[in-house]
């Protein structure tokens, strides 16, 4: 299948997840309200960060397997299905074990959540199947049925009730029907897939240590944000970002499109330098561009976006919303560099430049966080991850061929966002 065509279906795939998705938070933020919907998202957070345990980083790890040996698709989906499932039932013991230190009127909450959170980790396994076999087109018919349900599940119970509880019951009810739906139609193909006995499964989860490092780093973006404001300025302030970060995360599923298709292909061609760099160089071009152009709509429509989608209690939002639009410029400025990394078998020099970047994420936000609250806390995130591109583009230029002329075009295309930024009076 052309890579057109595998980038419109991945598209359309992700953009129905994209809309309906974000059309959920945005009902949730409105009828909940910033304080309400600080605490949910607070705890969708916690959640979110326990479930990458179990997450693992093992969907790149399937699509550079598969993508490199094709024909061992089935045995790699098995020995990663076994995987999963071990790490799964370590999350929930760590879950049961953590429970005394939870408020209890807010236990319920946790629970639901990371159930919800579980089931989607699993169906983003049998969905990596689809795109590591390219099987886009019965990716993006299951896509539809499953966001549509999805969708009418969460925003019925909210209309009913718009109470954080009825959320958290409603996210888990709507990720088992789409777990169910993407299951079975997934074991249609991959028929009589059963998990690897428990001996492989431990093989694949310390091989894949790297991966798991690399993709829990890259995850925090999103999660961790929520515990560090709720600590220095309060709830009502992560039901503000976290509306911010809806938006960022609905255009940050192109990264996801645009690696789903590219780095099984680059993997493919990691053998042969001339193909491969070719490969780079579509890479490279495809992460800026969806950057740049998504990133200064979001400082450009920052005022209507804000207003149209969550209401005058959002209002200080609109402010912040150039800054977002600066960090998804540099991130996607720094994947163009990191698939390209992750194609060639660099995983192990990922995770490490991705340790020194949150330390120094962490070390600036003692700073800038208490006196600039919400920006203080993107800027960090900002120099972390142009930190990050130059050690991706460091070693991403010894193994390409790839000259400067990217990395220069895409620094000065940063300076675009200038006019936007402005930082909050104190």
């Amino acid at each position: 299948m052309s890579l057109v065509r595998n980038l419109a279906l991945m598209g359309t795939s992700t953009a129905l997840r994209l809309g309906f998705g974000m059309l959920t938070f945005v009902v949730m933020a409105r009828l909940l309200g910033p304080a309400q919907f600080g605490v949910l998202m607070l705890w969708l957070s916690v959640a979110t960060l326990l479930s990458l345990i179990a997450n693992y980083g093992l969907a790149p790890y399937l699509l550079r397997e598969i993508g490199a040996v094709p024909a061992s698709a089935r045995s790699i989906m098995s020995e990663v299905l076994s995987a999963k499932l071990l790490l799964t039932a370590l999350v929930l013991l760590l879950a049961l074990a953590s429970l005394p230190w939870v408020s209890p009127d807010l236990r319920l909450i946790f629970a639901l959540l990371l159930a919800a959170q579980l089931a989607e980790s699993l169906t983003e396994f049998y969905n990596v199947g689809y795109r590591a076999t390219n099987r886009f087109a019965e990716e993006t018919r299951i896509a539809s049925i499953a966001v549509l349900a999805q969708f009418a599940v969460v925003t019925l119970a909210l209309w009913w009730r718009a109470e954080p509880l009825v959320a958290a019951g409603a996210f888990l009810a709507s990720r088992l029907l789409v777990l169910a739906i993407t299951s079975l139609a997934q074991r249609a193909y991959f028929k009589g897939m059963r998990p690897a006995p428990l001996a492989k499964a431990w093989t694949c989860v310390m091989r894949t240590k790297s991966y798991a490092i690399d993709f829990s780093l890259q995850s925090l973006i999103g999660q961790i944000d929520s515990v560090v404001l709720n600590h220095f300025i309060g709830p009502v302030a992560v039901g503000l970002y976290q509306a911010g970060m809806r938006l960022f995360n609905g255009g940050a599923q192109a990264a996801g499109i645009l690696a789903n298709v590219f780095l099984p292909r680059a993997a493919a061609t990691s053998g042969d330098k001339q193909r491969f760099r070719a490969e780079s160089g579509r890479i490279q071009w495809a992460f800026v561009s969806v950057g740049l152009a998504f990133g200064l709509a979001l400082a450009l429509l920052a005022e209507p976006l804000v207003a149209l989608l969550f209401g005058a209690d959002y209002a200080p939002l609109a402010a912040v919303l150039p800054w977002f639009g600066l960090l998804f410029f540099v991130r996607f400025f720094a994947a163009s560099w990191g698939v390209l990394l992750t194609s060639a078998g660099q995983q192990n020099y990922r995770a490490a430049i991705n340790v020194v970047q949150w330390l120094v994420v962490a070390a600036l936000s003692w700073v800038a966080v208490p006196q600039y609250g919400m920006v203080g806390w993107l800027a960090c995130l900002t120099i972390g991850n142009a930190l990050l591109a130059l050690a991706y583009i460091a070693r991403g230029l010894q193994l390409s061929g790839l000259g400067w002329r990217q990395p220069a075009i895409a620094t000065a295309a940063a300076a675009s966002f200038i006019p936007f930024l402005h930082l909050p009076k104190l």
